[in-house]
């Protein structure tokens, strides 16, 4: 197989089916919407990947490529994914904490002292960092740096609390606006007026032609410490982060492995043995929409004939002046699906087996195995 681009989108039927030439604008608009109506209907194929990643401080932040946690497992066992509605259930565990290690959670399961327990990861919402700011907030600022000359001098809004705990607000085009608006610059970047101690939103006045990244500086040390990296396509960008309250985090005092960020706090439960740094975490995620711009783009549904027919969906809708016509267009998007199914059954084989999950714990407080 080969992995179809916007050109093989361009040199095939679809432009003719919706009455478009090759190099219409429209085509790649119109793309885009038909692949990410498509990506949140299903797992199709090229759709999901698998990661392995570093937990460290018991949170994990996903990159810009991948929209959700399907699946996962910590350090080698399968781990259920909560969202934010299970840490509320009456007779749950209760609001977990990167302290609740020993008292109600545990992931690294191999001789970790008190860590033993039920793994699982807490869906914390979305952020517009990959980190939070640290601590000693008085002394914070932000610094975006660019690596394209052609985005010097675009801007960047970026909202959030001041060192006092304020919104902050500034004159922005002549009145009173959210945020600060920071000049992208490469080098050593453009620093903020304002300090920050939370930042709220990062809104990017236009798509750009390389990467960007914002910096925490602490003003009395000169330390920048890497906090947001952004793609060219990110605008207003938010990620998902998870909690593992299971992961252990090194005590106060403890003296841990190299390599192993300091500062947190826990006093409930022993220094956690350094085969536990840092844990490895392991995910099936579904891929985020990205949009294709140029012929050479990868398309993220590579089912052309999917494709096409949810195109001639959208055309459909856009020109219905019936219900028949709404109808017609409705079984274009039955048609799209269809494919997709196909696809999956072409690439994964139709005689694959499906394993099946028991929820809960086994009487001596383990998760059950899977059976397979």
């Amino acid at each position: 197989m080969q992995r179809h681009t916007f050109a093989d989108v361009q040199n095939s039927r679809i432009p003719p089916a919706v009455g478009l030439a090759p190099t219409d604008s429209k085509l790649a608009s119109w793309t885009n919407e038909a692949q990410e109506r498509l990506l949140t209907k299903g797992l199709w194929w090229g759709t999901v990947g698998k990661w392995k990643m570093a937990a460290y401080g018991g949170l994990i932040t996903l990159p810009p490529t991948i929209a959700a946690i399907e699946t996962m497992a910590v350090n080698h066992r399968p781990t259920p994914v909560h969202d934010l509605w299970f840490e509320f259930l009456e007779f749950g565990f209760g609001t977990r904490t990167p302290t609740s290690v020993g008292l109600a959670g545990g992931s690294c399961l191999s001789g970790c002292h008190g860590a033993e327990g039920i793994p699982e990861a807490d869906y914390r919402g979305n952020f517009p960092t990959f980190r939070d700011l640290t601590n000693n907030a008085d002394a914070k600022k932000i610094v975006m740096v660019c690596d394209v000359a052609a985005d010097v001098g675009a801007t960047v809004t970026v909202t959030g609390y001041d060192n006092n705990g304020n919104w902050i607000r500034m004159v922005q085009g002549g009145a009173y606006a959210d945020g600060e608006v920071i000049a992208l610059a490469q080098g050593a970047g453009t620093q903020s007026v304002n300090y920050f101690s939370r930042i709220a939103a990062v809104q990017f006045s236009a798509k750009r032609n390389g990467q960007c990244w914002l910096y925490e500086l602490d003003t009395v040390t000169s330390t920048l410490t890497m906090t947001g990296w952004y793609q060219w396509w990110e605008t207003n960008p938010s990620y998902g982060r998870w909690l593992f309250p299971g992961i252990p985090v090194s005590p106060s005092g403890c003296a841990a492995p190299a390599g192993w960020q300091q500062g947190w706090t826990q006093n409930e439960v022993p220094c956690p043995p350094s085969s536990c740094y840092p844990a490895l975490v392991e995910i099936i995620g579904k891929l985020e929409f990205i949009p294709v711009v140029l012929p050479t783009d990868f398309l993220i549904i590579q089912s052309l004939a999917a494709l096409k027919y949810e195109v001639m969906c959208l055309k459909k809708e856009e020109d219905a002046v019936s219900s028949a016509d709404v109808q017609e267009s409705q079984a274009f998007e039955q048609k799209a699906i269809a494919e997709l199914e196909s696809e999956l059954d072409h690439r994964l084989g139709s005689g694959r087996r499906i394993g099946m999950n028991v929820v809960g714990v086994s009487g001596d407080g383990q998760p059950i195995e899977t059976f397979m």
